[in-house]
């Protein structure tokens, strides 16, 4: 098990600004945070520390010390992400409150050879609390993307009495996007109010996002309700540390994934990747009809289940390999010559790691803030094809059948009549992933606004 280590010391004659990272205990929002407070280390006058339980130290940078702090939930789930259907969401986030809030006290008030401010997870609203009452900044770290947020602001501020259906994004937002009802999380909506009154708290937001992607709609987060909020675009922060595609096979033998070695023997651009996050969230049903319809579309296709399915094992072919109750490496993956299309649950990391490498989606969100995700892509970047047309909740419930799925594959991969379609699909996410390059480069917006924000952080404290 990680316990706290000593931060590295300070160039002679610098002041020390220790920033203290606490993620939600999710792996999807712990790898942004993790991977932020490893690319703050690199200066000699800031150092990082992350707080969080046993699961996730595990997880973390070895070059990032760690407070590993206690976390007891029934059923010993230690990760929400992996909640089954019957747990309490709100029980899991009371347990996570009172297993990092005490550790985040002791932690700042413990530090006496520095500055420090806190950097923590958006859903995590008591941490701008402790941070206030500790005496110390904070910064509200947002995992999802502005796009997404600034919707659901807008959607919040300016909400009819009864939403139309469809409806089109209110209150002045950047570009005109069409949303049906379900599409909005109800529940993150009524939640909402809690999380800007927390976020109210802190000194800055920042958002894991680049300004060539989103720069448009983190100034409408900004301003949609007249605050003075400053708002900064840092990433992205991946937790994989190669984006470029390359032509390079790279390490071979043992050492090598077998993913990446089937991939080394398929022509460039001509495989999709599926994957639908780290809990998958598909019925047996729908698996079954997933993977006839990506052996029905024809193309070679690599198929990750990293969850443990039933009747589905770890098997390659010429036509199609599948992965199943596994970790694998999907920025490297995407990253490969070989992959030309990602069919995708929409997730924000997800996301990130198609638009790094890039490579077009086909969008299937099933949850969360991915339906905004998808019409992002799709209606906003014109980067993704729909998998299925969700109007209702019965959408989002029903079996999408393998027609279905060959379908959009076509579609996506650009046989036959969509090539023309599918080729501007690429050069655009191509354009898209040369700025994600640029943006976190020395010099890029995402290495400025970071320095940027440390920078005041240390201001704040009375260090130049």
């Amino acid at each position: 098990m990680r316990s706290e280590t000593t931060a590295p010391r300070s160039r002679p004659g610098a002041a020390t600004l220790h920033l203290v990272f606490v993620p939600f205990l999710a792996r999807s929002h712990f790898a942004p945070l993790a991977a932020a407070a490893a690319s703050c280390r690199s200066d000699g006058t800031t150092s990082a520390m992350i707080i969080t339980t046993p699961h996730f130290a595990a997880l973390a940078p070895a070059s990032v010390p760690v407070r590993v702090v206690p976390f007891r939930f029934p059923g010993g789930h230690a990760d929400f992400s992996m909640l089954p259907d019957e747990a309490s969401a709100p029980a899991f986030f009371a347990a996570a409150e009172e297993a990092l809030a005490p550790a985040l006290t002791e932690t700042i008030r413990a530090n006496t050879s520095g500055a420090v401010a806190v950097v923590s997870d958006a859903v995590l609203h008591w941490a701008p609390r402790v941070a206030r009452e500790c005496g110390v900044p904070h910064v509200t770290f947002h995992t999802i993307g502005a796009f997404a947020a600034a919707a659901m602001v807008a959607v919040h501020l300016h909400r009819p009495e009864v939403l139309p259906d469809p409806f089109v994004i209110p209150g002045g937002f950047p570009t005109p996007v069409k949303l049906r009802r379900v599409h909005v999380n109800e529940d993150a909506l009524a939640h909402l109010p809690l999380f800007r009154a927390a976020e109210a708290e802190s000194y800055a937001v920042a958002f894991n996002s680049f300004s060539a992607l989103e720069s448009d709609f983190a100034e409408y987060y900004r301003s949609v309700d007249g605050s003075s909020k400053k708002v900064f675009l840092v990433g992205p922060k991946r937790a994989a540390s190669s984006t470029a595609r390359s032509n390079v096979i790279g390490t071979v033998g043992a050492e090598r994934d077998p993913i990446l070695q089937w991939l080394d023997g398929q022509a460039a651009g001509s495989v999709v990747y599926a994957c639908f996050g780290s809990t998958c969230g598909l019925s047996a049903d729908q698996l079954k009809e997933l993977g006839a319809g990506l052996s029905a579309s024809g193309v070679p296709f690599l198929w990750v289940i990293p969850t443990p399915a039933e009747g589905m094992l770890e098997q390659a072919s010429r036509h199609g390999m599948v992965v199943a109750g596994r970790w694998a490496p999907q920025a490297e993956i995407l990253a490969h010559r070989a992959v030309g299309g990602f069919v995708s649950h929409c997730g924000w990391n997800s996301v990130l790691d198609a638009v790094c490498a890039g490579v077009p989606l086909a969008t299937w969100p099933l949850r969360a803030e991915q339906f905004l995700n998808e019409a992002f892509l799709v209606d906003v970047l014109r980067v993704g094809v729909r998998v299925r047309e969700v109007v209702g909740k019965a959408d989002v419930e029903a079996v999408v059948p393998a027609d279905a799925v060959a379908t959009a594959v076509g579609r996506l991969m650009g046989n036959g009549e969509d090539e023309d379609e599918a080729t501007a699909r690429r050069a655009r996410v191509r354009e898209l992933g040369v700025a994600a390059g640029a943006a976190v480069a020395e010099g890029g917006s995402s290495c400025t606004d970071w320095a940027r924000l440390v920078g005041e952080l240390k201001a704040l404290h009375g260090q130049e």
